[in-house]
């Protein structure tokens, strides 16, 4: 498996490589772009849920915990690929070469990536750190000073989670259209990302209770899913606070951002895929699942983590190449999937590097509540 994943990553990487030097670049650079966001969240989320179980004592499941923190070998391959997108950065940015005057002082070539490098080295350097504080022992030895310690490095990488992740959705994502702004575009980058990294928990938990690697009882599973389902209202709640205020004001210069992705074709077919597969569907069966017992089967959770999964990263896609072409077309030719599959075998690969370099214990005792 490992050749094969190797492989798709290398035919990944040349499908890239051909496209951004084809007619067509900006489209390559778009699901370039979509890719890493998507990636780069997931990898660096996984870290920052176990810092939020550390801060909150959480003892439930300290099995789930060395789950979430595995996401993180794929942190030294994006802060590469956070490099290779500076090459993509007139394709990409108008700004770069047509400045926005009244910006100017924020989006400017130096400071952009000054802030972005240096931010996602410090949020990544940070992720890395706990890693290695919490993959060693299953709970905090009772000595209250190494408590303490690996309290301060979750605190710390929570905020830099926090702001970096915000910043991802303002500088990357945002200043494609460098006309159109939201306040809260930030705050709305950071819970779907949130969310997408508990669809990943719950899917990689489920996984490893089926091939025997760790033994998670079913009220675990059913928290992490409760999680799930409370980061999926905020991810709509989010959504809904920033809709409504564009819409009421009724500003051109802001409506038209959603005018484009919710009135024309083809976005919006996929405007209303990813609401109700990466929202309602969810929704609806993990409020069935909060009631009663937990079930001992737990397809229908990996469906819907699935659905969130492939939901958000069409998401992404809506986001994104709308803003860098008015002639934009639906990334699912050859080369776009190609480049896709390409990620996603990186993360893989990533992710086995992990295990091979930190070797972590996934089936630890469960503690209880």
């Amino acid at each position: 498996m490992t050749i094969f994943w190797g492989l798709v990553a290398a035919a990944g990487a040349v499908a890239f490589l051909t496209g951004a030097r084809s007619g067509d670049p900006r489209a390559v650079w778009s699901i370039y772009l979509v890719n890493l966001v998507f990636w780069a969240g997931l990898a660096v989320t996984g870290p920052a849920i176990a810092a939020m179980m550390q801060l909150t004592e959480a003892r439930w499941s300290p099995s789930v915990r060395r789950i979430a923190l595995t996401t993180a070998g794929f942190l030294p391959a994006a802060f590469v690929l956070f490099l290779v997108l500076v090459a993509g950065q007139t394709t990409l940015y108008p700004w770069v070469t047509t400045p926005v005057p009244v910006k100017q002082a924020w989006l400017n070539v130096p400071f952009f990536w000054l802030r972005t490098l240096a931010g996602a080295a410090a949020l990544f350097g940070a992720a890395l750190a706990l890693v290695r504080a919490l993959v060693r022992d299953a709970v905090p030895p009772d000595d209250a000073r190494e408590r303490a310690r690996r309290n301060r490095l979750a605190v710390v990488l929570l905020f830099l989670w926090v702001i970096g992740v915000s910043l991802w959705g303002f500088d990357l994502v945002m200043s494609l259209d460098p006309a159109w702004y939201s306040g809260l575009f930030g705050g709305y980058f950071v819970v779907s990302t949130l969310y997408i990294g508990f669809c990943l928990l719950s899917l990689l938990t489920v996984r490893a209770n089926a091939r025997g690697h760790a033994s998670i009882p079913p009220a675990a599973v059913q928290d992490v899913a409760k999680l799930q389902f409370a980061i999926s209202i905020m991810w709509m709640y989010f959504f809904w606070s920033q809709y409504l205020v564009i819409w009421y004001g009724n500003v051109p210069v802001e409506t038209r951002f959603f005018l484009t992705r919710f009135f024309t074709q083809p976005w919006l077919t996929l405007a209303w895929f990813v609401l109700v597969v990466g929202w309602l569907i969810p929704f609806a069966y993990l409020l069935k699942r909060l009631t009663g017992r937990p079930p001992q089967r737990h397809a229908p959770l990996v469906v819907v983590s699935v659905f969130g999964l492939v939901a958000i990263f069409l998401e992404r896609v809506l986001v994104v190449f709308p803003s860098v072409s008015t002639s934009a077309r639906l990334p699912f030719g050859a080369r776009d999937l190609a480049i896709t599959a390409g990620f996603l075998a990186l993360f893989v690969l990533s992710r086995r590097w992990f295990f091979s370099q930190f070797k972590p214990v996934i089936n630890l005792p469960h503690t209880g509540h």
